[in-house]
């Protein structure tokens, strides 16, 4: 019987699961400590708390941190790299520009790929898609021995002007499986799209991380059918939709964002609960402190992405990640006191998880300071050793010269400052003022610093989810399939040839339908949505704009007024060019509504209990709420602590705490008039 919907997101540290029961109609959350020698028994451990028999699970849906994690720790597969004769150090090469002008330092990244990895064959395409000269099938069986003898992982392609003709890549993939048996990554099936460095950067990262995401996703399909589930496992996407595990084991780089998207999502149907349209969502978990936005109601989405130094064409959700969080440790470096990116994560961990860790984290100064209750840590699935929270900061406090007190305070700052800072440049470095946004706050550790991190940024109101800790996996359950195809598309928009533009749209709308098909939707409830890359003549990179009814002088007008709101300015006489066409195809999933309660209980809340907590670098007796305690229609003013099973809310001094309908917390800050009521 099908009873169960899931969502599994793994962390750093922790792996979180939301389990929505059908027949009680109500939603499970649970938090375990994330096992990175084999991440799918932190993800069986988990569903295990409330599901025994997976035959009755109905839907599981997962973010995984697999391919992500090989790609910033450089442990990905060994690759060979095949490119048009010619062509061999256009990925060494790059780009010439500096991210870092003024850094005397910068190095630019190493190649995941040295150059005795890449091998030219012969073959030539132009920019019309014409051969020129045909793919050599000799020297191809020559470059394939030589794979043979070197054992590669996998195998990363990208021929020039695949984009526009990609025959030779389909030949040559076809040749390499039928003598090897490793994943082969065409660039006409990961970046169909110009400009060669960027292409061949994202083919490479897709073969990279194949065989890992490849490899997790076998182990855990295997472990669950054991278990009896005999679905397809859903895995998040980068862009914000979902695909069966088994699209995902041949375009991983869609994996790579797929569990801080997961937060992003939910972030969406937060906006169709509150009517509140602009949202910064804030992610913070043991590891990483993620940022992303919004914007009228739905999600801030990218074409291109830079990621360590490397660009990516693939539409994501565009998300800024810093490495801040509850496990990030506190160290001195020329008598200035330092917090991460370097993170205990789960093992060890904190020092205060008992587990061998000695270094100080953001969570033990938290400790130390009163915000964490050692001994309801979890909801009491962790008990906290606050004795060695102390000791840990002590031995920077004694490097510094300042009390432990003072240090663990310090600790909370530091790493605030850099969190606004994250929130900074995804917002003000783009022109936009984060105080016309709504901070929402999520992940095991956001709520304790939400508050505090939008003081910084003068920020007015802070949301805090019913979910908050586990929020990223009940995002998940609340999104449909999604795949993005792409055409290159190049002519000036008073020159457009309309047959070929609709003959690109078709075939790309056949091509989603091919792959949402192989993923259960039918081609009846497939949702199509086209867009348009535009530019001024001139520029390098464009502006996406939807195209939806094909009317070219109403996407002039739209990009004209997009390139204003972007960049401040724009060119109203200015020639413009069409670049790509792009398609967005949807295929809708069931979604659990969110539980409302009508039972409005408009009094001041009363405090489950009291304890000593710094503020300000002042111990002051601060009331202690249990979610579990509020009700719809209760409010009360800080300083106040609001303890979770799976998360803690810290609220300092002068600002006001209200319940809605769905169990979420809000914060407003008390505006001066308010503050002299009181």
């Amino acid at each position: 019987m099908s009873r169960y919907r899931l969502g599994v997101d793994i962390g750093g540290t922790f792996t979180d699961l939301v389990v929505y029961d059908r027949i009680k109609n109500v939603y499970h959350t649970k938090k375990t400590l994330t096992t990175p020698h084999n991440l799918a028994e932190g993800v069986l451990e988990a569903i295990g708390h409330y599901v025994i028999d997976l035959s009755e699970i109905e839907y599981f849906v997962h973010g995984t941190t697999s391919g992500l994690n090989a790609f910033l720790e450089r442990k990905g597969a060994n690759v060979a790299l095949i490119v048009t004769k010619g062509f061999r150090d256009v990925y060494e090469i790059g780009r010439a520009n500096r991210t870092e002008m003024y850094n005397i330092q910068f190095n630019k990244p190493a190649s995941l790929v040295e150059r005795e990895h890449i091998y030219e064959v012969c073959e030539r395409v132009t920019f019309d898609g014409s051969v020129v000269t045909p793919l050599d099938e000799g020297n191809l069986h020559q470059i394939i021995e030589e794979l043979k003898d070197k054992n590669y992982d996998a195998v990363a392609v990208c021929l020039m002007h695949a984009y526009r003709n990609p025959e030779h890549e389909y030949l040559i993939r076809m040749m390499i499986e039928k003598e090897l048996d490793i994943p082969v990554s065409l660039s006409s099936d990961i970046a169909r799209e110009w400009r060669e460095y960027e292409r061949v950067s994202t083919t490479v990262i897709n073969a990279y991380i194949a065989p890992i995401v490849k490899k997790y996703l076998n182990i855990l399909e295997q472990e669950v059918e054991k278990r009896g589930f005999k679905k397809d496992i859903y895995i998040m996407q980068s862009n914000g939709g979902v695909m069966t595990s088994k699209i995902a084991k041949r375009l991983p780089l869609q994996t790579l964002m797929s569990g801080p998207v997961g937060g992003t999502i939910g972030g969406m149907n937060l906006t169709k609960l509150t009517g509140d349209p602009n949202l910064i969502c804030i992610d913070m978990g043991g590891t990483s402190f993620d940022v992303s936005m919004i914007i009228d109601g739905q999600p801030d989405i990218t074409a291109e992405i830079n990621m360590e130094g490397f660009p990516i064409l693939s539409p994501m959700v565009n998300i800024h990640t810093i490495g801040a969080g509850g496990g990030s440790i506190a160290w001195v470096e020329a008598g200035g006191l330092r917090v991460g990116p370097k993170s205990a994560g789960s093992s060890p961990g904190p020092a205060c998880y008992g587990k061998g860790g000695k270094q100080p984290t953001v969570t033990d100064a938290n400790l130390v300071l009163g915000r964490i209750d050692e001994n309801n840590f979890l909801g009491g699935d962790i008990k906290l050793d606050k004795q060695a929270a102390i000791l840990a900061v002590k031995s920077v406090a004694d490097q510094i010269g300042l009390s432990i007190q003072e240090t663990a305070e310090g600790i909370c700052d530091v790493a605030n400052a850099k969190m606004a800072d994250a929130i900074r440049t995804l917002t003000v470095k783009r022109g936009i003022d984060p105080r016309d946004f709504t901070l929402v706050a999520f992940g095991g550790a956001g709520p304790m610093h939400a508050v505090l991190i939008a003081d910084l940024l003068d920020m007015k109101k802070v949301f805090v989810p019913s979910v908050s800790g586990t929020f990223s996996a009940w995002g998940m359950l609340q999104t449909d399939i999604r795949f993005d195809t792409v055409r290159n598309y190049v002519a000036s928009i008073n020159q457009v040839n309309y047959a070929e533009v609709e003959s690109l749209y078709e075939e790309m709308k056949q091509e989603s339908i091919s792959v949402l098909n192989q993923q259960n939707i039918q081609t009846d409830d497939i949702r199509f949505q086209n867009s348009i890359d535009v530019r001024y003549e001139g520029q390098e990179y464009t502006v996406n704009i939807e195209n939806d009814k094909n009317d070219l002088k109403e996407i002039e007008k739209d990009f004209h007024q997009a390139h204003l709101d972007i960049y401040g300015h724009n060119n109203p006489i200015g020639l413009i060019e069409i670049v790509n066409l792009r398609v967005t195809a949807f295929g809708d999933l069931e979604k659990v509504e969110y539980v409302k309660s009508t039972n409005r209980v408009e009094q001041q809340a009363m405090p489950a209990s009291n304890r000593k907590v710094v503020w300000n670098n002042t111990v002051d007796e601060t009331n202690v709420f249990s979610t579990d305690d509020l009700l719809y229609g209760n409010y009360f003013s800080g300083p106040a602590i609001v303890e979770d099973k799976n998360s803690t809310l810290v609220i300092p001094p002068k600002h006001y705490i209200s319940i809605d309908e769905y169990q979420n917390i809000e914060i407003l800050k008390k505006t001066a008039e308010q503050e002299v009521l009181v």
